[in-house]
């Protein structure tokens, strides 16, 4: 894997950092012309989305932070190194969403309207941003002999196995690991093209944005069963919290497309 592309004195642009760059611009390109078919002002729906893009990076540091403070104990410097990894998504969707709202309560603007269009974005954006993940070694998941991919020296498949003994010291790769961030990647792809046809057929508003939370919590809380949690990390023994995560997204949008359909029929 490729975690350094340039490294020049103390300045590092990683491959992960290169990603999510490439995601937040895609996801932004989507949003234009989503919002041209819709005839919503897309300079307001810039200034959504760099609210939505720093909501999203703050919640999802904030919530990798506290999952794994007792790293960031001796160093509290590092917690700012967003560069280097270290993001959960769900954390990112609850900061980006939080964001996002109370933007579009300011300016007066239609929630489920834009919401509709903004998910797509969102949906290519996470397909791009997990690249980055499996160039960055991160998100990965269980070992498996079978179709799993070896991660080198100093990424944290590699460091994770070698601190819990899995590995030799002098080991020159990770055991291999299924790659949960591509399998999420290209599910996440998938869902951006549904979503697109979703979006051509809709029959009320809301429809778009709320089958997103639906789709994508039915795929995240399956695809957890095969990424790597330690024992500390998993609920009862048995759920991670992404998957409770995504069960209390996918009976949101469950609720709220019933709801939105009750509102908002003949009305796309």
């Amino acid at each position: 894997m490729f975690r350094e592309i340039i490294h020049i004195h103390s300045f590092t642009l990683t491959s992960y950092g290169l990603m999510m760059a490439i995601a937040f611009i895609a996801g932004i390109f989507v949003l234009y012309f989503m919002s041209k078919r819709e005839k919503i002002d897309k300079d307001r729906m810039y200034d959504m989305a760099i609210w939505i893009i720093i909501g999203g990076i703050i919640g999802a540091r904030i919530w990798f932070v506290v999952e794994n403070f007792y790293v960031y104990q001796k160093d509290i410097i590092s917690v700012i190194k967003i560069w280097e990894g270290g993001m959960v998504f769900y954390g990112g969707l609850v900061g980006g969403l939080t964001a996002g709202i109370i933007y579009l309560k300011r300016n007066h603007l239609d929630i489920e309207q834009v919401g509709d269009i903004t998910v797509p974005a969102l949906s290519i954006g996470i397909f791009i941003g997990r690249i980055g993940c499996f160039l960055n070694g991160c998100c990965y998941g269980k070992i498996s002999h079978s179709c799993g991919v070896s991660f080198p020296k100093n990424s944290p498949a590699y460091y994770e196995q070698m601190s819990s003994g899995q590995i030799p010291h002098n080991a020159i790769s990770s055991l291999p690991v299924i790659p949960t961030q591509l399998i999420e990647s290209f599910s996440c792809l998938l869902i951006f093209f549904i979503l697109l046809i979703l979006y051509k057929f809709k029959r009320f508003k809301g429809m778009v944005f709320y089958s997103f939370f639906v789709m994508y919590g039915i795929e995240r809380f399956f695809l957890d069963y095969l990424r790597y949690y330690s024992k500390e990390a998993m609920i009862f023994k048995i759920f991670s919290l992404s998957q409770i995560t995504s069960l209390i997204l996918i009976f949101s949008g469950l609720f709220m497309l019933f709801s939105s359909y009750k509102r908002n029929k003949g009305r796309a």
